[in-house]
């Protein structure tokens, strides 16, 4: 009676495994939202987006970008994925989530403050909610930061370098899946 009990724990499982997969989206475009807060980004500072998976593959990257532009205080940008040339370098699903994190690098020393928020699939999932104030600036070591709390209360656990900042997916659970 155990030996079937178990047999059948084991082809659950892997129903359960093979059913979750079937339920995974896959990410086919990226929006990156940029909202200026406090101080203009500076003219000939470009900035770099880059997703990574497990801490170490690169899956995009944005290469330098907004190189010559001026990010005024308050103000809203973004940059679509693929866009000329940047395009996502392996494939990704929505249940790569929880091992993605988004790297943002601006160039110079000038201070900046920004939020940051990853949609992907025509906007209709939310991989990063918005991500608590940072503030770009003179470099020091990469250093976590407790989880902040993000839009509506969402908590985002963020790595903080000063010209680099790293943040968690937080893919909210209820868009993470599109149901049958």
């Amino acid at each position: 009676m155990r030996r079937y009990l178990t047999t059948g724990a084991v082809i659950s499982v892997l129903l359960l495994g093979s059913f979750q997969a079937a339920l995974a989206t896959d990410i086919v475009d990226l929006l990156f939202e940029i909202n200026t807060k406090d101080g203009d980004k500076a003219k000939g500072e470009p900035i770099n987006f880059q997703i990574l998976k497990d801490d170490t593959v690169v899956v995009y990257d944005s290469n330098w970008i907004f190189r010559n532009w001026l990010f005024t205080k308050d103000s809203y940008y973004y940059r679509r994925a693929p866009w000329a040339g940047a395009k996502i370098l392996i494939p990704l699903t929505t249940d790569d989530c929880p091992k993605l994190k988004l790297r943002v690098e601006k160039m110079g020393d000038s201070g900046w403050k920004a939020t940051f928020k990853v949609l992907a699939n025509e906007k209709k999932f939310t991989l990063l909610t918005e991500t608590p104030i940072v503030l770009f600036g003179e470099s020091h070591p990469v250093r976590p930061e407790k989880p902040l709390e993000g839009q509506g209360g969402a908590k985002v656990t963020q790595w903080n370098g000063g010209s680099v900042h790293i943040f968690r997916f937080d893919c909210p659970p209820s868009e993470k899946k599109v149901t049958p």
